[in-house]
């Protein structure tokens, strides 16, 4: 396979989880997409238990890393950080519901999880700002 069909790939793998994350970050900070905003957020996710900081770091963390996987900025950290939240989400509040999605499970953010570990592996490619930052072109 080239290795321009493998950057492709990466831009691809980055692109998903990368607007998915953008979309829930500015739900839960912004209220756009219906979502409630971070007021909502913060009263939603601390009556489940969470400690208040909780919900301000997945919020903006989401909106960034999101952004950050989107243009590949920073990208392995965007995605260790999602890695880390979405493992956090697998085992906190999705496990208890068993497997399916349909069910409040685990299957989604357990894929988002794995699909961050992979970015974190393999890095953002050449189609990313992290890459032309290497090559002093920007």
């Amino acid at each position: 396979m080239s290795s321009r069909y493998s950057n492709l790939a990466l831009l691809v793998i980055r692109l998903a989880p990368g607007i998915v994350f953008f979309m829930h970050g500015a739900q839960k900070t912004l209220g756009w997409f219906g979502g409630h905003g971070l007021q909502g957020t913060v009263q939603g996710m601390t009556k489940m238990g969470m400690p208040q900081i909780v919900p301000y770091l997945v919020s903006l963390g989401e909106l960034a890393a999101g952004l950050g996987l989107i243009v590949g900025l920073l990208t392995r950290i965007a995605a260790a950080g999602m890695f880390v939240e979405m493992l956090g989400a697998v085992l906190i509040v999705h496990l208890k519901s068993g497997f399916f999605a349909e069910h409040r499970g685990f299957e989604y953010p357990l894929t988002l999880c794995l699909v961050c570990f992979g970015i974190l592996l393999m890095g953002p490619g050449a189609y990313s700002l992290d890459a032309r930052m290497r090559r002093g072109r920007f």
